[in-house]
């Protein structure tokens, strides 16, 4: 029980860090997820974890690298093949090399063996602490496909090299040409295992496709437990389970692109595509949680047992960071050229590269593009957990690992500088560009507000019949809403809402006055205009707890308004035509009708009048929303304009959400303009086509979502 509760904290850790970096987007999530972890601590909180390195590495690790390989680009890790293969088995090789003996160097108290081990350990990247430092930023062009598909193979050789490095100080023997032999025979083994555990599950998923229509549900657990499942079963063997699952990822993935025409109708993938999105985001959060849970044990255990004093760890961590970043800053700045595969991949750009003698690299230069890359080599999640694969004593003499706590200081220390140094440099360094997020949220308002105005020219003075005029004007708020949240100024739009609102409010609570005034206070036309202003607070109204309380009210309301409603219809001069067919209620309330003279007459006073009432109220509110009109708060002014107009509208109708099915037809079609839009504005090259695959991707899932209860039902 201690445990679950101690996992349910952590994802409740790693949600806030995520929260907290919204709102201070240039310190990247996982360093808030480190600080809640240590602070966690301290908190009288009782938290049980007992670390298992292995179960750690198949639950943990192999998932996050079968998520990475599974959404990688294929046609990016294939046209940067080249340079990923150089970072992920080149640089790692020459990182444990010359790190490791840079390690021995300043710290001869680390065996030769352990220095390796330790590099070992340092040498993986972590492409999603970079991608939440660089958000927004524009890096050199396929910098970060490099660097994605570098952090998804150099993982599996790190922990390949460290377990070989590892296996000589337990053994107390290293040879170089074993420990190669061993690295290739768990690489190249766990890559063909890897493959065919791939095929294996894609003949499996063929016999699902054949028998069982592809049912989703087993899709989407098998796709959970395959990366564990492979990753057991190459251990089995003495093969690297990391390098096998990650292998198996891939396969999947292309299996993913032969399927595509399946794949965009199957629900199981759309499924599967969340699910792992879900689980790498809750996996890679609870490893940074987990470290900042662990620092305070690590520093307690530094100062129990010094193996090196706090002021010398800490010394070291910045010398060996800095030895990192210069040897990938060499590493990269050597072999600069074969990072541009992009400036050679078409015959146009190989004439324009002839004729210019210049890569496609932008305005970056050669130093500053190995610049970039080395302080984008930050650690993370596999360092962290490799790390506490070290055991706590030797198996061959029972004596304590050596230096195993000053080895996890110096690994964390790593970690949390490499974040800090990036997250401090990175802004710095990268040339200024319009933020692609903005750029694309501009680009889906402005569509937006085209759309918008299309759909009411078309439809606003064609609908005949209430449900469709109920469903237009639920379908228009909804883009409305989704326009305004588009613009990048949505923060003080919104706020400019609610004041705006309230004054709307106390304006016409002065014209309603005036009305029942004129009136004499009639209570069933109080009651029409008491429902009215209920349904107006719920359209405008985004607190859950508020929405609660104003449904709950209207339940009330409205089952007298309905019954009011009936009562108007019926009060008119001639009480004989009724028919003998009619329903219950509506006799009862035509036989009281005819027996309360007092009644009928109140209702006939003001029933002719009612409509005009209405009109009355919606022009004063938007001649009020009118004068408030600056350039500033347009998206909101026609919001709350339409609001008054098409709801007022329908007053006499029941609730919006009885018009679901008219409401999901103008949505549809809304999606479909939007869609032409987009790829018009592909053609007319005013977008780029990723830029253009983003937002069409986004419509996709919209749609889904939009039929997604509909298909449950």
């Amino acid at each position: 029980m201690e445990i679950l509760f101690t996992i349910a904290i952590f994802i409740v850790l790693v949600i806030t860090g995520s929260f907290i970096n919204r709102y201070i987007p240039r310190i990247p999530a996982a360093l808030f997820q480190v600080m809640l972890g240590f602070f966690i601590t301290y908190l009288p909180i009782p938290l049980h974890f007992e670390f298992e390195s292995e179960a750690f590495m198949a639950l943990v690790i192999a998932p996050l690298l079968f998520t990475d390989a599974y959404k990688a680009s294929r046609s990016e890790l294939w046209l940067y093949k080249r340079p990923i293969v150089y970072m992920s088995v080149g640089l790692v090789i020459a990182t444990v090399l010359v790190v490791g003996s840079f390690i021995n160097f300043i710290i001869p108290s680390i065996s030769l063996g352990a220095s390796f081990a330790l590099a070992a350990i340092l040498s993986p990247t972590d492409a999603v602490a970079v991608k939440s430092i660089t958000k927004g930023m524009k890096l050199p062009k396929g910098l970060m496909a490099i660097l994605e598909g570098e952090s998804l193979l150099n993982d599996a050789a790190g922990i390949v090299s460290f377990k070989i490095a590892l296996a000589a100080i337990i053994t107390g023997t290293f040879s170089f040409a074993n420990a190669s032999k061993e690295f290739f025979i768990a690489a190249i083994g766990g890559m063909f295992l890897g493959i065919i555990l791939g095929l294996v599950t894609i003949s499996l998923k063929s016999l699902n496709r054949k028998f069982l229509n592809s049912e989703p549900t087993i899709l989407v657990i098998t796709q959970v437990i395959l990366p564990i499942l492979v990753y057991f079963a190459a251990e089995k063997f003495h093969l690297s389970g990391i390098i096998a699952v990650v292998f198996t990822g891939i396969l999947l993935n292309f299996e993913k692109y032969l399927f595509q025409g399946e794949s965009l109708n199957n629900q199981g993938v759309v499924s599967i595509n969340y699910n792992q999105d879900t689980v790498s985001y809750i996996l890679n959060g609870f490893v940074f949680v987990f470290l900042g849970y662990l620092l305070p044990d690590i520093f307690s255990n530094m100062v129990k047992f010094p193996d090196l004093d706090i002021k010398t760890g800490l010394l070291y961590v910045a010398l060996i960071t800095i030895a990192l970043i210069i040897s990938r800053f060499i590493f990269v700045y050597l072999f600069y050229l074969s990072f541009q595969p992009h400036t050679f991949n078409t015959s146009n750009k190989i004439i324009e590269f002839l004729k210019t003698k210049k890569l496609d690299v932008g305005n970056y230069s050669r130093f500053e593009y190995a610049l970039i890359s080395s302080l984008c080599g930050i650690h993370g999640t596999v360092t962290l957990a490799t790390a506490l694969m070290i055991p706590l004593t030797l198996e061959s003499t029972g004596q304590p690992f050596p230096l195993r706590d000053a080895i996890l200081f110096i690994a964390s220390g790593v970690v949390l500088l490499s974040m800090i140094i990036g997250t401090i440099f990175l802004p710095i360094t990268i040339k200024k560009e319009e933020n692609e997020e903005i750029f694309l949220n501009n680009a889906r308002s402005k569509i937006l507000g085209e759309v918008i105005g299309e759909l009411q020219t078309k439809y606003y003075n064609n609908l005949d019949t209430t449900p469709d005029r109920m469903g237009y004007a639920i379908a228009i708020k909804k883009l409305q809403e989704q326009q305004i949240y588009f613009c990048n100024d949505e923060k003080r739009l919104v706020h400019y809402s609610k004041k705006l609102v309230a004054l709307i409010e106390k304006e016409e609570q002065k014209k309603i006055n005036e009305i029942l005034i004129e009136y004499e206070n009639n209570r069933h036309l109080r009651h029409i205009l008491e429902v009215r202003k209920w349904r107006l607070k719920k359209l405008l109204t985004y607190s859950v707890f508020k929405q609660l309380f104003i449904t709950l009210k209207l339940s009330i309301l409205e089952g007298k308004f309905r019954r009011l409603l009936v009562l108007l219809n019926l009060a008119t001069d001639d009480m004989s035509s009724s028919t003998a067919n009619q329903h219950r209620i509506e006799k009862h309330l035509r036989n009281r009708l005819k027996t309360n003279v007092e009644l009928r007459q109140q209702i006939k006073e003001f029933r002719h009048s009612i409509p005009d009432i209405i009109d009355s109220l919606t022009y004063n509110a938007i001649n009020i929303i009118e004068n408030q009109k600056t350039k500033e708060n347009t998206l909101i002014i026609d919001f709350l304009k339409n609001i008054y107009d098409n709801f007022d509208y329908t007053l006499y109708n029941a609730p919006s959400n009885s018009y679901v099915e008219e409401s999901r037809k103008f949505e549809t079609e809304a999606i479909a303009i939007q869609k032409e839009k987009i790829n018009n504005l592909k053609i007319q090259k005013k977008i780029s086509h990723h830029e253009a695959d983003t937002l069409l991707r986004d419509l996709n899932y919209n749609e889904a979502l939009l039929y997604a209860n509909n298909i449950e039902e």
